[in-house]
């Protein structure tokens, strides 16, 4: 199969100043520790994506060199010198109209990506291609774009492919902060896609079933109801399960400035756990399709060997899963989903007979009356309210938030209210703040298993912007509008700054600091980073 899922276990931090949280660290350490090599075609970056794998230490082991096309017309020689791949650029080129023209470099990039990889005859090739701006020809561009594509080699046989492809908008038309953004994307993109997170490739599952492009987990439901095939899978050399301890922490390993977080996935056949556990859940399969696993422990003295906990801690699940990478993200919150619902439902609703898990722990069949029951999942609401010039957002602070971290308002769905209702009930029963109801718009969904949310992620504009803030006392410490300087000075803070004692500790570190936010990974922070985006 391609060569995607690798290890991302360096967790120190980065040499020489760089941060081990910068994509271009990770994705040059991921490359060092599994042996594979990369190499680079760009446009509009103008060599930023080149620069800044070759700024890591060690990139010379794993990178051999890119390219800067800026015009294709006439960068034959720059294009590997590849005549058919030119000519084939050239009558795919658009120029004319917007959705053409964005067209046109997902074909680009797809050709140079797979060009690139044949003719270095590396494992990867990252291509970049698009409009940075100020200025645009086609018509109805006013606005930066860039075209990614990650193309790949199959270990086996050798065949070059594109793995991933993704267009990045930009909310306006700076050329060197367009530069920038479409760099990082790239390095992101390239990172998340070699580690299978949002690879193109279909795998076969254990019983010829395929796993969906853009997911890292199969979840491999159809293997549920199949004990046999369940206890195999336990038992499969390659089982693996994610940690839990008294189901809201997780075992990880964090970096030693606390920005980057790992979840240790502990073989099966680890040094034994004490039968002080709830049962098993199966979580799924991985891209290399073997079994994941979830142990919750009640007591952290029941792990009979302390050699499992060398080089990791458990750590709060709430407030540092946000740091994980993605797949390892919901890994974390799977498991802890899964965890939670057993600790809390015991008895059957039906009858009150004891439950006992079975479908690999992913139901709870009652012992007396045979009702089954499932791990369900509580709407809620999260919105970020801003006024109607858009620099200033609305953000509140509860009891449980750490020293002045504030975040976009949230609540649950009640019985027989739409999530549109919701947000405006919210808004005004915490903050005394009406929003207009033409301008709740959806941004995203996450998890949020603490006990069992789903957050339903929205923007809104205050209805009046003069409206007096009246904070509901038994819900908010405190609300405020902040303006765009301060909250962007606040995203420039790292770690999980939901946890008290880093939140305390940045303040420390910078005095200057008047509000804290969520870190990156979480609903919120997608909200509060879309509105910091917008031109």
């Amino acid at each position: 199969m391609l060569s995607r899922a690798f290890s991302s276990s360096s967790s120190g931090a980065g040499h020489h100043g760089i941060k081990s949280s910068s994509p271009f660290y990770r994705l040059v350490e991921g490359l060092k520790n599994n042996g594979k090599t990369c190499t680079v075609i760009e446009s509009c970056c103008g060599g930023l994506i080149n620069s800044g794998i070759m700024a890591i230490p060690g990139s010379s082991g794993v990178y051999y060199g890119g390219s800067v096309a800026y015009n294709t017309k006439r960068a034959k020689k720059l294009l590997c010198d590849d005549s058919k791949l030119h000519e084939t650029l050239l009558a795919n080129s658009s120029s004319s109209e917007a959705g053409a023209y964005i067209q046109s470099k997902l074909v680009w990039t797809g050709e140079t990506a797979k060009a690139f990889c044949e003719h270095l005859n590396v494992d990867y090739a990252i291509s970049e291609g698009g409009a940075s701006g100020p200025t645009f020809r086609p018509e109805g561009l006013t606005k930066g774009f860039a075209a990614l594509a990650i193309a790949g080699r199959d270990d086996k046989t050798g065949k070059v492919e594109v793995l991933a492809q993704k267009v990045i908008h930009s909310p306006h038309a700076d050329r060197q902060k367009n530069m920038r953004l479409f760099a990082d994307s790239a390095a992101e993109l390239a990172l998340e896609t070699i580690m299978g997170i949002s690879s193109k490739h279909e795998s076969k599952s254990l019983s010829g079933a395929s796993t969906e492009a853009g997911f890292w987990l199969n979840r491999a439901t159809h293997l549920r109801t199949d004990q046999e095939a369940l206890d195999k899978l336990e038992k499969h050399p390659n089982a693996k399960c994610v940690v839990l301890l008294d189901s809201n922490q997780c075992l990880m390993k964090s970096s030693e400035d606390g920005t980057f977080d790992n979840l240790i996935i502990l073989p099966m056949d680890a040094p034994p756990i004490h039968d002080d556990f709830l049962p098993k859940s199966f979580l799924g399969l991985d891209p290399d399709q073997n079994p994941i696993f979830a142990v919750d422990i009640t007591n952290k003295e029941s792990i009979s060997n302390d050699n499992l906990l060398i080089g990791g801690t458990f750590q709060n699940t709430r407030t540092h899963a946000p740091l994980l990478p993605a797949h390892e993200n919901e890994l974390a919150l799977y498991a802890t989903a899964l965890s939670q619902w057993k600790r809390t439902h015991k008895f059957c609703s039906q009858c009150g007979s004891p439950l006992t898990p079975i479908q690999g722990g992913t139901c709870l069949k009652c012992t007396s009356c045979d009702n089954h029951s499932w791990p369900r999942q509580d709407p809620s609401i999260i919105v970020l309210v801003t006024n109607r010039n858009g620099d200033k957002a609305l953000m509140a602070r509860s009891p449980r938030h750490g020293p002045k971290l504030h975040t976009a308002l949230a609540g649950f769905v009640e019985a027989g209210e739409t999530f549109e209702q919701a947000v405006m009930r919210e808004a005004f029963e915490e903050t005394g703040i009406r929003v207009d109801p033409d301008s709740i718009s959806y941004l995203s969904s996450q998890p949020w298993p603490f006990p069992r949310s789903c957050m339903i992620a929205f923007r809104a504009t205050a209805d009046d912007q003069d409206q007096e803030i009246n904070i509901d006392p038994n819900e908010l410490v405190s609300a405020y509008w902040f303006d765009k300087a301060k909250v962007q000075k606040a995203a420039t803070v790292r770690g999980a700054t939901m946890n008290h004692d880093v939140a305390a500790k940045a303040l420390e570190e910078d005095s200057s600091l008047e509000v804290l936010i969520p870190p990156k990974g979480v609903v919120a922070r997608t909200l509060i980073d879309n509105w910091l985006s917008d031109a």
